[in-house]
């Protein structure tokens, strides 16, 4: 009976150690995050982008004042925003607690009212870690005219 309870006891212990790896912010599950929201926004799913975006979600713009989520969000269902390549490299990701920062540079192409893009930037997401899941909370960028720089 007690080797029983001792197993159950083991059981149970290494059940918590192998959920504890997996159920909190870790910065392999940010820079996930972080992927998805590209993903999203070269497909231009603001169903998605609604998911991973937080309520009062802004993006500072590289040239300057910033934008919300919901004004985004029309902006690319009406079409007057919208990607046709989002690629990011050489990521950078600083955990602290509960705050993620994702800085990466970034390729991003597409439409903005009816003329296109192509630009290099630098740019940092803030993810917070909220009812067990990431949550973007604010996009910066900055244009980066530099290709071979680390961001």
């Amino acid at each position: 009976m007690k080797l029983i309870l001792v197993f159950m006891i083991a059981a149970v212990i290494m059940a918590g150690v192998a959920m504890a790896g997996t159920t909190g912010p870790t910065a392999q599950s940010a820079l996930a995050f972080d992927d998805n929201i590209s993903r999203a926004l070269q497909a231009n799913d603001t169903t998605a982008l609604g998911r991973l975006l937080a309520s009062d979600w802004i993006v500072v713009s590289a040239k300057g004042g910033w934008n919300g989520r919901d004004d985004i969000l029309q902006a690319i269902r009406a079409g007057i925003w919208t990607h046709t390549s989002v690629v990011t490299s050489l990521p950078r990701v600083r955990l602290y607690g509960t705050t993620a920062l994702v800085t990466e540079r970034a390729h991003v192409s597409g439409i903005s009212h009816n003329k296109p893009y192509d630009v290099l930037e630098c740019q940092t997401d803030v993810l917070i870690w909220k009812g067990g899941r990431w949550a973007s909370e604010l996009l910066h960028e900055s244009y980066s005219k530099v290709p071979s720089s680390n961001c």
